[in-house]
């Protein structure tokens, strides 16, 4: 069989479907992989010959458009950029998955994450193929888990699903059948769930069943629950040498395994607390290291900051900031560097979540948008996290007080336990390439 992967947006969303891609190429299949501009040299050290497609989303996540007007008090310029992110990026995707399926002949299956579903959607409508989508969050209409806080009980988290999804449909009406004409196929009034449904469609549910414990069974077969997507060792040593020092590119690939610089400073002292936000945008890099420093001299803790896509070298001499107490290093591999750590604070992007997971890691989730406050309730729920909006992570006494309530010994005995629990990495990888691979048959 053939499988095109459409894959747009950070690489959170992008890295998970790479694993599923490299499985399903051992196993004999044709994959032709397309990814974000900015991803292909992630998507070439793995071997998979990428093709660049939609735009660049480092760019989209560092504009104004994302930095400023979804954050605006106005509340039209707010719904505007919400309507324009939304919709970002949809003709590049069109355009070039058509062409992506012209240049190999066709395929069986298009293969999407969560962004770029209604576009991927659409295509292989036009073009009669099947359709496969990995989730990394609940993000259908459900009674287990309510998408805003706060919200309990299975026919009020239903409600809140219902609304949600009119929101979306009014936000991205306009711009998917502006698409459909495009494609020469009809107007829809059906909001997009309903037609993958209706279709056939596989949406793969690449996250833990632990954590939402009644979905699987209320959701059935068509939405099959994987666990956690991860490279395995051999694709993370691949990825090789991006550096992991403080002036390593943001948005470069992971380093697979620890420098030596880096090694001496683990060794020499206690497992520090890790920080790390990967692809979102730190508004005030040198305030979040004092933050951090704050915290770590409060608390009788290290802290190892990894500056993911932000830029950390004009924070790194930060005026009090302990070098010694406070190492900011680049992009790293978290399967090399969370098991020697003894928690964690990130963005709750679901890869990060689920890596801090299989450590065993207790977590402060400092969220920004989109599945990350969900995450940050469900681990809470499970009482191996907090959650703070990541804007008040520098106020003064924030981010001290959250690691305060993690950084006991009951709270990392239930981490530990939960991360024993979790589906392996491989088991993983392997069920959602059964996933794929049984469609059509």
């Amino acid at each position: 069989m053939r499988h095109v992967m459409a894959l747009v947006g950070s690489r959170g969303d992008v890295q998970p479907a790479l694993a599923v891609a490299l499985e399903l190429r051992r196993r004999g299949h044709d994959v032709v992989t397309g990814v974000a501009p900015n991803l292909v040299p992630l998507a070439e050290r793995l071997g998979l010959d990428p093709v660049p497609l939609g735009i660049d989303s480092a760019a989209l996540l560092g504009s104004d458009l994302v930095r400023r007007d979804m954050r605006s008090a106005h509340p039209v310029r707010r719904v505007r950029a919400l309507r324009a992110v939304a919709a970002a990026g949809w003709d590049e995707l069109r355009t070039g998955l058509l062409a992506l399926l012209d240049d190999v002949g066709g395929a069986d299956t298009v293969v999407t994450g969560l962004l770029g579903q209604e576009v991927a959607a659409a295509v292989a409508e036009r073009r009669g193929l099947g359709m496969a989508a990995l989730h990394y969050c609940p993000v259908r209409a459900n009674r287990v888990v309510s998408p805003v806080s706060g919200v309990r009980g299975p026919g009020a988290t239903r409600a809140v699903w219902g609304l949600g999804e009119r929101v979306r449909w009014d936000l991205t009406r306009r711009a998917e059948n502006a698409q459909r004409a495009e494609l020469g196929l009809g107007a829809t009034r059906v909001h997009l769930p309903t037609r993958l449904r209706d279709a056939g469609a596989v949406e793969i549910q690449a996250y833990d069943p632990v954590l939402v414990p009644g979905l699987a069974d209320e959701w059935g077969p068509r939405r099959p629950f994987t666990g956690f997507l991860a490279l395995d060792d051999d694709a993370r040593a691949r990825l090789g040498e991006a550096g992991s020092g403080p002036d390593a590119e943001p948005g470069a690939a992971l380093d697979a395994g620890l420098d030596a610089g880096l090694e001496g400073w683990l060794d020499d002292g206690d497992p520090p607390v890790y920080v790390g936000f990967g692809s979102m945008p730190v508004a005030d890099p040198p305030a979040l290291l004092a933050a951090v420093d704050a915290a770590c001299a409060e608390l009788g803790v290290r802290a190892l900051v990894s500056a993911g896509w932000n830029d950390f070298s004009a924070a790194g001499g930060a005026d009090g900031v302990d070098e010694k107490r406070v190492r900011v290093v680049g992009a790293v591999d978290h399967a090399a560097v969370l098991p020697r750590c003894r928690a964690a604070v990130h963005h709750g992007g679901a890869g990060t979540t689920g890596a801090v997971l299989r450590a065993g890691l207790p977590a402060v989730v400092g969220w920004y948008s989109a599945d990350q406050p969900m995450w940050g309730d469900l681990l809470r729920g499970a009482g191996v996290g907090v959650a703070r909006r990541a804007s008040t992570l520098a106020q003064p006494g924030v981010l001290a007080g959250a690691l305060s309530e993690v950084l006991d010994d009951a709270t990392a005995a239930r981490a530990a336990a939960l991360g024993s629990r979790l589906v392996p990495a491989d088991r993983a990888v392997a069920a959602a390439a059964d996933a794929i691979g049984d469609i059509g048959r």
